[in-house]
């Protein structure tokens, strides 16, 4: 017969398990919630909805309905994954880096349907109207690296680096045909695959214009695009391992104005393609670099020699355009005397306290 203390210990440890079973339980319910990942001010932004659909609800039932749209969209946005690529447009472009990049996207389409997306172009732009097609074609190594081809241009005003190939096409057109005959004619190679990452207005390297922006891959080697030359004059490539590290080290190189915008915007959904989640970090690459030379680049503007310049330059200041800090230089008028300086030889004899 069992005693009545070794009933009472038995009972417990009984109890002690059922608990121990109960929190586990918890416990995975939550990890399988993601409530551990919730972060402060979503629970905020939550609580306060939730007070905001409450009172709104009370007022008037279309308030109430409007208030949980609301909320509902904002709760979204927060959930959205932190390794997503994130475009942050801005009122002269998008954020990318520490620069705003003059890329306004209109049309972001690589999730969809080849038929969509012509019809999309084709509800968008009139026939015969000429658009530009910035084009980023990927070829691999005996290795399977895929790799792609820079352009340098040397022709405008100022040297501009840009995608693999880039030509005006119809804007009401077939993009993924079109992209074939741009690479064919540009450097010569064919396309198995063909993505269209969207479209936009490009206003960098001081012009503006309409880009689609594509991303092509060829089954030809990456070898065989090394020594590519185009046709006509004052261009030039070079081959860019389509790596995060060496992506960040092409787009360094130079400054981010010397850039085609659209070409940096299909430069990194390539590379996103390609390694899902690697936006965040090529950004991160990239921020520190190009501060740094946006600082050298303000110090010597600041501390050129007057011969060295093609114009006159005035003070370097900065001021606030549309509610962002941009440099202008304040060119200022010489100043006229009507009147005569001490250094200067005057027509008439200046009286003295001597006669």
């Amino acid at each position: 017969m069992i005693s009545q203390s070794h009933w009472l210990l038995a009972t417990r440890a009984a109890r002690t398990r059922e608990n121990r079973v109960l929190r586990e339980r918890l416990l995975i319910g939550f990890k399988l919630w993601g409530v551990r990942r919730v972060q402060l001010r979503t629970v905020v932004l939550v609580a306060g909805g939730f007070l905001l659909i409450t009172v709104a609800a009370l007022l008037h039932w279309a308030a109430g309905a409007a208030a949980i749209v609301t909320v509902a969209s904002a709760a979204l946005a927060q959930s959205r994954p932190a390794t997503e690529v994130r475009f942050e447009t801005t009122g002269q472009g998008w954020a990318f880096a520490g620069e705003h990049l003059p890329y306004r996207p209109v049309s972001d389409v690589m999730e969809h349907r080849p038929r969509d997306v012509v019809s999309r172009l084709a509800a968008r732009y009139q026939p015969g109207h000429q658009v530009e097609m910035v084009l980023w074609i990927i070829a691999t190594d005996g290795t399977g690296q895929p790799w792609t081809l820079v352009q340098d241009r040397f022709g405008g005003t100022i040297p501009s680096v840009t995608a693999s190939a880039v030509g005006l096409v119809s804007g009401a057109c077939d993009p993924y045909l079109e992209a074939q005959r741009l690479a064919r004619a540009e450097v010569g190679v064919a396309l198995a695959d063909v993505v269209v990452v969207g479209w936009g207005t490009d206003t960098s390297l001081d012009a503006r214009r309409d880009v689609i922006l594509v991303i092509g891959r060829t089954s030809s080697a990456a070898a065989s695009l090394a020594n590519h030359t185009y046709d006509g004059g004052g261009r030039r490539s070079h081959m860019v391992e389509l790596h995060p590290d060496s992506v960040a080290r092409s787009l360094t190189a130079v400054d981010a104005r010397r850039w085609q915008a659209g070409a940096v915007r299909c430069l990194v959904s390539t590379l996103d393609v390609l390694y899902p989640g690697s936006g965040p970090l090529l950004e991160d690459l990239v921020t520190d670099p190009w501060r740094v030379r946006r600082m050298f680049g303000r110090v010597g503007r600041l501390t050129a020699h007057p011969a060295e310049t093609d114009a006159p330059t005035g003070p370097v200041v900065l001021k606030v355009v549309g509610g962002e800090v941009t440099e202008e230089a304040e060119f200022r008028e010489p100043i006229k005397h009507d009147r005569a300086l001490s250094w200067e030889g005057t027509p008439r004899a200046l009286p003295t306290r001597y006669g």
